[in-house]
């Protein structure tokens, strides 16, 4: 069965998941008005059904978001409905290409960075590479060498960059040995491997440095500017 979660972010033939979309931006918001909070520099993650609603915030408002987390998700553009999410989690259902040309997602889209475990058999590792694929034929980026990590006796990790005109663009983290859970989470909690590379790591080193890099975005206009180029 599709846990009921997946379907409010999968549901867009009724509308249902866009509703979800609008929730969340609005609870964005909130904390932005209460809290001291750089709406320029806002980053989303999430597990499994998470992930997936996380990837479908990015494509309807991109221009919100500085990095993207996916952590065993399914990608944007495979599921529609309750029914073909089935197919989906299973990685028996291709992944449409994104609408927006590259000139535009370099601009306005953020990076993408994948978690998925190799052992995975709730939601099919297809998906993650499925993920990082989309986003980086839309970009107009491609894959360099795979690179394989292992920190002390945690799972080993393979890492791609799919890179344009030398910038991260997307990132796969594939674990070796890692199931449907969160990676080097907390002990004896559902859904959370301790053994596994630390995800919650991984993903706000992303986060930082995509907000680096568009605090140096500007210094780098203005000097080009002052150089007369």
């Amino acid at each position: 069965p599709v846990p009921s979660a997946l379907q409010l972010c999968v549901e867009t033939d009724t509308g249902r998941a866009f509703g979800e979309v609008a929730l969340i931006l609005k609870a964005i918001d909130q904390v932005c008005l209460l809290h001291p909070v750089d709406r320029t520099r806002v980053a989303v993650a999430g597990l499994s059904a998470g992930a997936s609603m996380a990837a479908l915030l990015v494509t309807r408002h991109p221009e919100r978001f500085s990095a993207l987390v996916m952590h065993s998700g399914i990608p944007p553009g495979t599921a529609h409905s309750t029914l073909s999410a089935l197919g989906a989690m299973r990685g028996r259902r291709p992944t449409l290409p994104l609408l927006p040309t590259p000139g535009v997602m370099a601009v306005n889209w953020p990076p993408l960075l994948v978690i998925h475990g190799s052992a995975d058999t709730v939601v099919s590792p297809h998906n993650g590479q499925a993920a990082v694929q989309v986003w980086a034929q839309a970009k107009g980026a491609r894959a360099g060498a795979v690179r394989k990590q292992q920190r002390g006796q945690r799972h080993a990790m393979s890492l791609v960059d799919f890179k344009r005109r030398g910038t991260t663009v997307a990132t796969l983290v594939m674990v070796d040995g890692l199931a449907h859970a969160w990676s080097g989470g907390a002990a004896n909690q559902p859904f959370s491997d301790v053994h596994g590379p630390d995800a919650s790591r991984m993903a706000w080193a992303f986060a930082i440095r995509q907000f680096r890099r568009q605090g140096e975005a500007p210094a780098a206009a203005a000097a080009r500017r002052a150089a007369g180029e």
